[in-house]
Order: C-alpha cells, then structure tokens, then sequence
C-alpha cells in the first residue's frame, strides 16, 4: 500500500483484485489520524502462580489467561490488580482437561467460551458458569483425504495459533467460521496455485463437528509476493460485514459476507517494513533473518459500542514494537505507538483494555502481567 502522504486529500483509489482481472475495487476512507491516546494506565499483577505460557482474552470487566501448561483459565480484575478465579485443570475427571493448545470466547457466541485440545478436540463453557463440554473433534476429512483438491476441506487445517490469537465465531446455531491454513504435506508441490485456488476460511457444522465447505480467497499480494510463512491473519464481523487483514498487508478487506468483496481501507503506518522473502520455497534461514526487520499485522477488532475498527501492527516481530490503528466510516483517525508487545482485548465502561503478550520475571523468577486501559481524546 502507498504511504499515507500519497494519499492525502484522496476520497478514494482503485486497486487491482488480482492479477488475471480486470475488475477493480474502491478502496475507501482518508488518512486523518489526528487523535491521540489519553489516560494511558497499566497495573502490574502477580502471575506466579501460572506459567506464563498461554493466550489473553476478555470478557466484560475481567482479564483472562488460558494457561496452557497447567490447563486452567485465571480470571483477573484490573482495578485491584489481582487475580480474582481459577478454573479447570489438567486431568481425565470432570472439569479437567486431558490436552490444551488455547481457549477464546466464540464471537457472537452468546457469552459461551471454546477450549482447543491438541487433537482438535473442542470443549465448550459459558461465562459464569464454568462447566466444561466435550462437542467433540473437528472433522476436516481427513481420512478421505483428496490431494491437491483445494475446495475439499480435507487439505486444510485449523490456522495455525500465533501470538496474536484466533477467533471462531458463531453464524448461526449450527455452523461456526473457523479461519484455515493448508497443509503443505497434503499438496504435491507449493506453487502459485496455492494463492490462486486456496482458502481462507472454512464453515463447520457444530452439531456433528464437520466441516462442511471452505471459501475466501488471497489477496492479490500474495499472487505478486508470495511467503508461505507470513499466511495469518485476523478477521472481525460486524453484523454482515466481514473485515479481513493479512499479516503482510496494509490494505482490510471489507466483504458482504460471505465472500463478496465490496472495497479496502487502511494506510500504512510510518516504519512498517514489509520486505519479506519472496518466494513459494523460502528457507528458514530466511524467515529467521526477516522476523528481525519485517513488520506484520498483529490484530483486528471492531468495537461496536464506538463503531471503531482497531488495527494493531508489530514494526519489526522480533523487537515486539506495537502501533496501533482506528478507523472510523473507513477514515483513519488514529495511528500511534503502543507499548512493546502489546495486544488489545475490548472495551468496557469507556475504556478499551490491553495486555503485554510477554509476562515480566523478577529477580526471583516469580512472573507477572501487565494490563493497560487507555481512551481516545474526543471518542
């Protein structure tokens, strides 16, 4: 994407869905980032009694970390800096968990929350209440499997888990949008093809835990710079709108859902480097190289309650250096630096809550967490 200074004063540009069309897309939306952040606050909580290894997410006013070592869910408070719950634990008994990779609250899921074993094994639980249910393991077809197929959800896979999280989010009360990668063992050979006939999302059916189609397509950078490792990305609904954001693009795609793509919003943020390795073979060595200087998108949230689309971006992976993005009907009006390694959760009670994704150690080992809230000057 061009650099906002380009940009300035342009209602909008069109740009190329992909390299074998013609057809074009508005990308809407001016670069007015004249907001600032306001009343940044952060608490330091003892987290000693965890592992330190696991995923963050919210729910009203609480905090909570999926610990995946010690299998358990702690709920904090941010006020008193302290951790107010634990549940669940590792254990074939009622309540426990036999393997965990994470745990998220569904989008759209009535309050109900997943946990994710390392089988695909889905658990389900609702605020308050706490009491696990096995809904049993996700079925990609696997068994029947039909290589190079890239409309048959068996070449597929769960997105692979990232720092940054994953949703899944309830359509309906019987089908759930899960986000997918393709499994590289399952295809014959990486090549264009992947960007030009592969998917994105998949569609299961959460009575008989199938998967029961996949659709979404690549953006045209991939086609032009392909990087098989930098594949993530987040997605957000709001009602029929589907945002989409890719790790290596400054453009959000916005869809009638489910796959209709209407037009693209979103600016560059100054010092974002997205040289990545080009190429459908890329070497470790070289992912290693350029997690040091290549700058991803990191997170995608919109926030009904403020109609705003928030966008976090790490600079450079390895450094953990975080800005953060807001867009209100498609303008930017928010572009600024974060703490290192930071990641929004929500919104609640005027305030938009976040948390370091490295915990801290002492001198003694011991670890903790570091919670943010912050608002927005005039929103």
């Amino acid at each position: 994407m061009w650099k906002h200074n380009f940009l300035l004063g342009m209602g909008m540009l069109l740009v190329s869905i992909s390299c074998s069309e013609s057809v074009d897309i508005v990308h809407y939306g001016e670069w007015k980032a004249n907001k600032k952040i306001e009343l940044l606050d952060s608490v330091i909580v003892d987290a000693s009694n965890t592992s330190g290894r696991g995923n963050f997410f919210m729910q009203d006013s609480s905090i909570y970390f999926a610990d995946s070592y010690y299998m358990s869910i702690f709920q904090y408070d941010f006020v008193s800096a302290s951790c107010v719950g634990q549940y669940f634990g590792r254990g074939q008994g009622p309540n426990e968990l036999p393997s965990f990779m994470y745990a998220y609250p569904f989008k759209n899921g009535n309050r109900e929350c997943f946990v994710m074993d390392n089988s695909l094994g889905m658990y389900t639980y609702r605020e308050g209440d706490f009491s696990l249910e096995y809904k049993g393991r996700i079925d990609f077809g696997w068994e029947h499997l039909s290589r190079n197929d890239y409309t048959s959800p068996s070449v597929y896979n769960l997105m692979e888990m990232t720092d940054f999280g994953i949703d899944l989010t309830y359509l309906n009360d019987s089908t759930i949008l899960l986000p997918i990668n393709l499994i590289n063992r399952y295809l014959d050979k990486v090549s264009e093809e992947r960007y030009e006939e592969g998917h994105i999302f998949a569609e299961l059916n959460s009575k008989n835990m199938k998967v029961k189609k996949v659709w979404g397509d690549f953006p045209n950078v991939y086609k032009q710079r392909p990087t098989p490792f930098f594949e993530f990305f987040q997605y957000a609904m709001n009602k029929d709108t589907l945002y989409v954001n890719h790790a290596t693009d400054s453009l959000i795609y916005v869809y009638k859902y489910p796959n209709n793509l209407l037009y693209t919003v979103g600016y560059e943020s100054s010092d974002v480097n997205r040289n990545y390795t080009v190429g459908y073979d890329v070497e470790m060595s070289n992912f290693k190289s350029d997690i040091r200087i290549v700058g991803v998108n990191s997170g995608l949230l919109y926030v009904p309650e403020k109609h705003l689309l928030f966008r976090t971006t790490l600079k450079r992976v390895l450094n953990r250096e975080v800005v953060i993005q807001a867009y209100s009907n498609n303008d930017l009006i928010l572009d600024a630096d974060m703490p290192n390694s930071f990641k929004l959760l929500g919104f609640w009670d005027d305030y938009f809550y976040g948390v370091s994704l490295l915990p801290k150690e002492d001198a003694n080992g011991n670890i903790h967490f570091i919670f943010y809230r912050f608002k927005i000057e005039g929103v």
